[in-house]
């Protein structure tokens, strides 16, 4: 038993740390958070801004919402508070809904993560019901039930879809698998089963769960599929139900110990909160052709994250690395954040020649009741439904 469990960790160890072996190909970011600006102008890489407001009136009044998906027809949006995809066009004009929540045989108890195919004919959801959860496919946009099947009950921040296999980020929330329980990051599913995990470990958690963000995963412009792991400075390519090491950020001194990771959830957070002046968490944004972008958190001090942006230009071989980007293009929004979870709100960071970011009205003005008048979106209050804000990249960036 002892050779078994000092093989695991030398594996575990292995698979943290594979960047740093010199005869991978994975390229390492040596980052001081301490050299980051203060801000930086979004003018410096961008030309342009288009602004998006998604409609909002008796037909579309949005709850919690967990993700907004950019398409070429159409941009959907999950309400996880009221179990709904909303559908608009390119404009923000609202089509339709996916509004079917309910115990018949077309319907839904509890909508869990949807995935749009590029030619948009349907819209596959998880239908949460423990051990009746299916996965369910509807016509688009007519929304008729096409067809059901097997889907194991797992509990996760969040699943990407790669050729028919699922991977489910579980973010060390416990899970069971052939019939034990395990804290492994990553889930992947194929025909309905849970076939493999990756970056497993066991950890005490009093059925309590931590996660820093609620999305980790990002594809690039040519499909692929990238993971950001929790304690783990390393971003990896998903295919095949294998991880790849493709990119290694190197904090220094100035990182967490990501042992910490193996720790029970109760010391993780009792480290995190002395964890003055270290960066934690660094998250993949983008990973396309001519863009590579990650966000990370510093503690700045027991009660505060403050979100640290690394952007690189690849063609100009040009990098920003910042506390803050500010829109010193137009009056609105004042800040520009590329992350896939700002606001809570999943997104890709990229849609075509755009970066892309969301504002939470409520988020983003204090009073409830006062309207701002926003130039080409006229009266917007903290109610209102998100506003997409695309990003034109320059074009001798390109």
């Amino acid at each position: 038993m002892l050779i078994k469990n000092i093989i695991a960790v030398f594996c575990i160890a292995f698979i943290l740390y594979s960047c740093k072996d010199k005869k991978l190909t994975c390229e390492v970011i040596k980052i001081n958070p301490f050299d980051a600006k203060e801000e930086i102008n979004l003018s410096e890489f961008v030309d342009s801004i288009k602004l998006i407001r998604l409609q909002t009136d008796s037909n579309c009044v949005m709850g919690r919402i967990k993700e907004i998906i950019i398409k070429e027809k159409y941009i959907y949006a999950l309400d996880v508070s009221q179990g709904i995809v909303f559908v608009f066009d390119k404009k923000g004009k609202y089509i339709a809904k996916l509004d079917k929540r309910g115990k018949g045989p077309d319907e839904y108890l509890y909508i869990g993560p949807i995935f749009i195919p590029e030619n948009e004919e349907f819209i596959k959801i998880i239908n949460f019901k423990g051990k009746e959860t299916k996965l369910q496919t509807y016509s688009n946009i007519t929304f008729n039930l096409l067809e059901k099947s097997s889907m194991p009950r797992i509990s996760a921040n969040s699943c990407k879809n790669e050729n028919g296999t699922y991977y489910f980020a579980t973010q060390q929330i416990e899970n069971t698998f052939n019939g034990k329980s395990t804290n492994a990051s990553i889930l992947a599913v194929k025909n309905g089963k849970i076939e493999r995990k990756i970056f497993d470990k066991n950890i005490i958690t009093q059925h309590t769960s931590f996660s820093p963000n609620n999305e980790c995963f990002t594809k690039n412009d040519k499909g692929e599929l990238f993971v950001s792991i929790m304690y783990d400075n390393t971003f990896y390519e998903l295919r095949d139900m294998n991880a790849k090491p493709i990119l290694n950020v190197d904090f220094g001194k100035f990182g967490i110990n990501n042992s910490i990771g193996f720790k029970s959830i109760e010391e993780q957070q009792k480290y995190l909160k002395s964890a003055n002046g270290l960066a934690t968490f660094p998250v993949l944004n983008v990973f396309n052709s001519n863009i590579l972008a990650f966000s990370y958190s510093l503690q700045e001090n027991k009660d505060r994250l403050s979100l640290y942006q690394y952007i690189k230009i690849i063609k100009i071989n040009k990098t920003f690395h910042t506390k803050k980007i500010t829109n010193d293009i137009t009056s609105f929004p004042d800040k520009v954040y590329l992350s896939t979870y700002h606001c809570g709100i999943s997104h890709e960071v990229w849609y075509k020649d755009y970066l892309v970011d969301i504002v939470q009205p409520s988020y983003y003005f204090s009073d409830g009741d006062t309207k701002y008048t926003i130039e080409g979106l006229g009266g917007i209050t903290a109610e209102d439904n998100p506003i997409i804000v695309l990003l034109k990249i320059k074009g001798e960036l390109k």
